[in-house]
């Protein structure tokens, strides 16, 4: 028969308990929270299994033939199943101790209790227990005691599927809790790490130099919180401008601190910073040295000097990725790429080479760390600097719709925001002389 056939008015109303459990079972599963959860079950089990009073026993923590006894009946508070609060009766002897130590479950009908018993102001009056063991490694941890005032109050049938639900019940309200415990220590260390990245973003240029006829902008995205990309300008002498692009290895917080140990030496440095390879080499021994030295942290890196008044490019390169280079308007895509090196904090036994190019009034380049060009599809392709050339020719565009424009490439072709590396861009255009240009 088809579900659609069913006769559903035959099967209501649902029998009470069934129902109970029915609405148990919704509410919980909404529960993100112990309070909430542990209210909701104990509310429900006071229904499905009545007792006139309810004791917890556990195993003293300094003495395993010891056991601490609490009267949970109106079961306040979640976490007296599995917390010690120092709440409690210690018994070394009697019936109670005896139970815990058996570890086993158990009903007692028409029982009565042992008035020598030192457990007798908590089991007095009752004349039927249950016990429930809670087990943790295999072991019985803990254990729920019901008590009633009638005799022959238990029934046996009960008894394997309240043992079951119980421990579900206590594993659940376990992992719930530490669930908020994680959350709650998640939200912290993410605060933190706020912090951090405000911290380093703080470090990066606040403003571009202003350059006769360069145009600026620039693009800085970490994959989380913080990041181990950087970027810098260092105006010079006579018009001149440093730029820096360096790309930590690793992610997140070690990154980001060798990140800011790669600014301050950076601007500790006394000169020449017209001189990139001997830049270069200042940073690389200073980083291996105190920072990297077999650490297995390495950082790539390209400084390059512009001139703005005779067009001369010179630079030096760690490793890093090549920039590109595209005129207005052409179709070729060269990189600036005629010296390399080993990245910085490998060795100190380097030096650095320098070679210099000639930039034209018209050209565009771009500097950028291999978050851009290794951005992924979800079938594997990467997003490459053939994509990347292709989007800094247009002479239409400036200096921040390149950088508009390939952001919003990258996030297409990877069909997220989400990143896996951290994305930094640097875009230069040279214009046709006139005063300096600054865009943001």
């Amino acid at each position: 028969m088809h579900p659609s056939e069913l006769d559903l008015a035959a099967f209501q109303p649902l029998a009470g308990q069934l129902d109970d459990v029915v609405t148990m079972m919704r509410t919980i599963s909404r529960t993100t929270k112990p309070e909430a959860f542990f209210r909701e079950y104990v509310e429900r089990i006071r229904q499905f299994y009545a007792v006139d009073r309810v004791l917890l026993l556990k195993h003293a923590p300094d003495n395993e033939h010891e056991v601490i006894v609490t009267e949970v009946t109106e079961w306040t508070r979640p976490r007296q199943l599995y917390e010690d609060d120092g709440i409690g009766i210690h018994l070394q002897t009697g019936l109670l101790l005896s139970l815990l130590e058996q570890g086993e479950p158990l009903i007692l009908n028409d029982w009565e209790y042992d008035e020598d018993d030192p457990g007798t102001v908590l089991l007095a009056g009752m004349r039927s227990l249950r016990a429930v063991p809670l087990f943790e490694n295999g072991e019985t941890a803990q254990m729920i005691i019901g008590l009633k005032a009638e005799p022959e109050a238990f029934r046996p049938e009960e008894l394997p599927g309240l043992v079951w639900l119980s421990n579900l019940f206590r594993h659940a309200l376990q992992n719930l809790s530490l669930a908020e415990k994680l959350n709650n220590a998640y939200q912290s260390v993410d605060r933190e790490m706020k912090s951090v990245g405000e911290i380093q973003r703080s470090l990066l240029p606040e403003s571009f130099p202003e350059v006769y006829g360069l145009e600026l902008s620039s693009y800085y995205e970490t994959s989380q919180r913080a990041g181990g990309d950087y970027y810098d300008f260092f105006p010079l002498p006579d018009g001149n401008v440093g730029i820096l692009i360096a790309d930590v290895s690793g992610h997140g917080t070690p990154a980001a601190v060798v990140m800011a140990i790669m600014h301050t030496i950076a601007h500790t440095f006394q000169g020449p910073y017209d001189s990139p390879g001997v830049f270069l080499n200042y940073l690389n021994e200073h980083i291996t040295d105190r920072y990297t030295n077999n650490s297995g942290t390495f950082v790539t890196a390209f400084y390059g000097v512009y001139n703005p008044h005779t067009g001369n490019f010179k630079y030096a390169s760690a490793g890093h990725n090549p920039p590109l280079r595209r005129r207005c308007g052409a179709t070729t895509v060269t990189r600036i790429n005629k010296v390399g090196g080993m990245p910085l904090g490998v060795t100190r036994d380097i030096q650095y080479e320098e070679a210099e190019e000639l930039l034209y009034p018209g050209d565009r380049v771009v500097l950028y760390t291999d978050g851009i060009v290794e951005a992924a599809a979800p079938d594997g392709e990467l997003f490459g600097t053939g994509r990347l050339g292709e989007m800094i020719g247009n002479c239409d565009l400036t200096t921040s719709n390149i950088v508009d424009s390939v952001v919003a490439a990258v996030n297409k072709h990877t069909r997220t925001t989400a990143q896996s590396d951290d994305r930094t861009l640097v875009v230069m255009i040279l214009r046709n002389g006139g005063a300096p240009v600054q865009l943001q």
